[in-house]
């Protein structure tokens, strides 16, 4: 979206326009008009969303139940999207102000440019000019030796990534915090873990179920513990979903793929499960280096020069059962706390080295380069969320990159998480991280969803006879 002209894609929607904005979107992306009680066009949205009560928002049309010249608009107008669960994007451009919310975790990726006073999904998408090289994070040392751009940085000088739970106000380009509000709390007993798991259970399924039924999907299986939570939340509603899939992306994913199977044979989905074998797709030539090398520079032009993904990973992603979304559970770490240090103590540091940025050789240098912006987002947190630090730098600062920006890089599907959700987020990180990081949690919750007692990939591994049938798999 911006106020200049906008280059024309081939195929792309352009029609869109208020108060002198124009927003063009690709058209596979789903698009909703938000209305007032007025019946007055106040913006859109783009992308799936989910509604507290598990109902899909729109799908053409949204209409909000209080008018634009309510005094409380605002207040308003945030209660109802800030529960959303999905991938979407909100535009709300009208006489009262003109801002943009994300998702969650911006699932959907958000990049802006103040100069050129426009909001777009990559920083190609950003530019009317060539890219001017970031020198703060150089993105031949990303391409090379790996790590990420964090921190809102991207590959240009002057194009900024949006930080998750804030807005970005169209008139100042400024992004302001929208969520979690100052009273909002985080800090349950540990005693309250299964009626957390339950909770968590019964919401995402409700999100899954409403977006399987509704949408077109591919649900990917492995031998971990998220795609055994997402698939076995949302199993009364399975029977919409179109394929099922697991990929062989290096050594050890042969052993996901036959834990895959095992679920999708116990969940009904056997003749819809597909197996795709992203290793052989590279050792026989069936994606020649001429392919892959085309598929690599595809990625990071997407992306803003990312560290590029394995043959394997891109082989693997060209070949995921053709639908309109692909479902992911990665968020679900939170339920283990797998950002927190044992000594359970905060320091800079280590937030740090849990981003991972590129660009600088030692831990060292990124605390001394790094420091002041991680801690100036950390004095900006409210102060209910100040023992939960480490869980929110994940979902503003390690998802947006990692997710959001790294899965525009594949072309052939979109990626849609259930667990994006800020009701879901609330509800894991609100048991404290010593009993999350033991795994309490997610043990609790696979009680809930009544789990199968099916391997998982590493005790397929350490077992002889489990190992000979997954290398059966590929023989």
């Amino acid at each position: 979206m911006s106020k200049r002209a906008l280059p024309r894609i081939d195929g792309w929607s352009y029609t869109r326009k208020l108060a002198g904005w124009q927003l063009g979107h690709c058209p596979t992306l789903d698009h909703t008009d938000i209305l007032d009680a007025n019946g007055k066009l106040i913006g859109w949205m783009l992308g799936v969303a989910v509604q507290a009560n598990g109902q899909i928002v729109g799908p053409r049309q949204h209409h909000l139940e209080y008018a634009l010249n309510d005094a409380q608009f605002w207040e308003k107008f945030e209660a109802e999207i800030t529960p959303w669960a999905g991938r979407y994007v909100v535009f709300a451009i009208t006489t009262a102000g003109k801002r943009v919310y994300f998702d969650p975790v911006t699932d959907l990726p958000a990049v802006f440019h103040r100069q050129e006073q426009c909001v777009a999904s990559s920083v190609y998408m950003a530019l009317s000019r060539p890219i001017a090289w970031n020198n703060r994070l150089p993105r031949r040392r990303i391409i090379r030796k790996g790590g990420r751009y964090g921190l809102q940085q991207t590959c240009d000088a002057h194009v900024f990534r949006v930080v998750s739970n804030h807005y970005l106000d169209l008139e100042t380009f400024a992004l302001h915090r929208h969520w979690p509000k100052a009273d909002d709390q985080f800090d349950r007993p540990a005693s309250d873990l299964d009626e957390v798991a339950e909770q968590i259970v019964h919401k995402l399924g409700m999100n899954t179920g409403a977006i399987v039924a509704n949408y077109a999907c591919a649900l990917p299986l492995s031998g971990g513990a998220d795609s055994r939570t997402l698939a076995y939340s949302a199993r009364a509603h399975l029977h919409h979903v179109k394929h099922a899939f697991s990929h062989r992306i290096s050594r050890m994913s042969k052993f996901d793929c036959y834990v895959g199977m095992r679920l999708a044979e116990d969940l009904g989905l056997a003749d819809r499960f597909q197996l795709i074998d992203g290793v052989k797709l590279v050792e026989t030539g069936a994606y020649s280096d001429e392919r892959l090398n085309r598929l690599k520079w595809q990625y990071m032009e997407r992306t803003g020069y990312y560290h590029p993904p394995s043959a394997e990973i891109l082989a693997a992603a060209e070949e995921v059962p053709p639908a309109q979304y692909t479902l992911r559970g990665n968020i679900m770490e939170l339920t283990r706390a797998n950002q927190w240090p044992r000594s359970f103590e905060f320091s800079v540091e280590h937030g740090l080295s849990k981003l991972a940025l590129g660009g600088r050789d030692t831990l060292d240098e990124n605390l001394n380069y790094w420091g002041p912006d991680y801690q100036n987002w950390v004095d900006g947190l409210p102060a209910s969320t100040k023992d939960r630090v480490y869980d929110f730098a994940f979902v503003e600062h390690l998802l947006p990159y990692s997710l959001g920006g790294g899965l525009l890089g594949f072309r052939q599907t979109s990626y849609l998480n259930p667990f994006n959700d800020r009701a879901l987020t609330s509800l894991a990180i609100s048991l404290p991280p010593q009993s999350r990081r033991k795994r309490k949690l997610n043990a609790a919750i696979h009680r809930a969803c009544n789990t199968p007692d099916i391997p998982r990939a590493l005790m397929v591994k350490r077992d002889e006879d489990l190992r000979r049938e997954a290398d059966k798999l590929f023989a």
